[in-house]
């Protein structure tokens, strides 16, 4: 009974810390994305689109700064009990500093579950329609982004992108766009024709449409038409659409997943969506080894540890890791490594490491 009691105060106290310090996080995170986008102001996207937008990335920001509130919170809240010589009276009753470390561990991990799901569900949604809202705004054209892509306006004709997928060449990153409908309409006549292409590509002068199915209206019939290749006149500029795609690492996983099946089908190039797709999948066991590192440091000098200085080891380790990290993540994109491998080594270093700490601190 004694031992279920300490796991629930331990746990109550690090998610009072971790929802504090995420909270905080996200909100200065948000003020200096909003900083950023009202430098952009101009005539044709105002204060109130910039706070629009701000808006709807706070569910990306929120997911994104989780992982290191975790680790901060836990020191903060846990670091508060042990400052308090808390800790020692559960020592004393004999509880180990490991099981004390597994109940913080554990109050964190009632949180992580959700954040997975707003990233899932709610932050890639959001982060589509703040970048199709923003390219809207500023170059005075309809764009809507959501699941099946970008939907663009283009004079009479709509066109929906449906796979615009990021190709990363040492270092280089490039845009292309897979099935591309365009709808043609004209003003008094409706619907003309639609236009399928696989693939839709800009030399830095003219767009070209690869692999072309189309079928025209004209009165009560349908003219079907197949090609190669052909031009596409359009005054659409590759680097707006380029701004208005989401980054792999803002997907779900579900889409990522979706991604991946299809560029394995077609033979093409699927490493950013592959890393991307497990940097998701391994976010539980991020936090996971981030609030088991930062424990050691709860139980150490207690006395004399202040909140700023638990802070400032917080941000150490988060910020060691995540170097760490995008380390391996490049060594993986160079030598075409296993994503899940080299993603999953300083998770499992890290985590190890505390855990030796843990069982060996007296």
């Amino acid at each position: 009974m004694m031992i279920k009691l300490a796991d629930r105060y331990i746990g109550r106290a690090a998610v009072q810390g971790t929802l504090g310090v995420w909270l905080a996080m996200t909100t200065l995170f948000i003020i200096f994305s909003l900083l950023g986008e009202l430098r952009d102001t101009r005539a044709d996207y105002s204060t109130a689109d910039a706070l629009w937008f701000t808006a709807l990335t706070i569910p990306r920001l929120a997911y994104q700064v989780f992982p290191v509130s975790a680790l901060l919170g836990a020191l903060v809240g846990v670091g508060g009990l042990a400052a308090a010589n808390e800790l020692v009276a559960f020592r004393t009753s004999g509880i180990s500093r490991l099981r004390l470390a597994l109940a913080a561990l554990a109050g964190t991990l009632l949180l992580t579950g959700p954040v997975m799901m707003m990233g899932e569900w709610v932050a890639p949604s959001a982060e589509h329609q703040a970048r199709a809202f923003r390219l809207s705004e500023v170059v005075g054209t309809a764009i809507i982004g959501g699941a099946r892509g970008m939907w663009i306006r283009d004079g009479n004709d709509i066109i929906n992108i449906q796979r615009p997928v990021l190709n990363a060449d040492r270092g280089e990153q490039s845009i292309d766009f897979k099935d591309v409908v365009i709808y043609r309409f004209s003003r008094t006549e409706g619907l003309q024709g639609i236009t399928r292409a696989k693939n839709a590509t800009h030399d830095g002068e003219r767009w070209s449409l690869e692999d072309i199915s189309r079928v025209e209206f004209n009165g009560e019939s349908a003219i079907s038409r197949q090609a190669p290749a052909e031009s596409w006149a359009t005054e659409i500029k590759p680097g707006l659409l380029d701004s208005a795609v989401s980054r792999p690492k803002l997907l779900s996983i579900r889409s990522l997943r979706d991604y991946l099946g299809y560029l394995g089908e077609n033979e093409l190039d699927d490493r950013v969506y592959r890393a991307a797709f497990w940097e998701k999948v391994l976010f539980p066991f991020t936090v996971i080894a981030l609030v088991l590192a930062g424990m050691p440091f709860v139980f150490s000098n207690t006395r004399s540890q202040s909140l700023g200085l638990r802070m400032f080891i917080g941000m150490t380790v988060g910020g060691l890791f995540m170097i760490v990290s995008r380390a391996f993540q490049k060594v993986t994109s160079v030598y075409d490594l296993p994503p899940l491998m080299t993603m999953s080594i300083p998770i499992l270093l890290l985590a190890i490491g505390a855990v030796v700490v843990l069982r060996r601190s007296v």
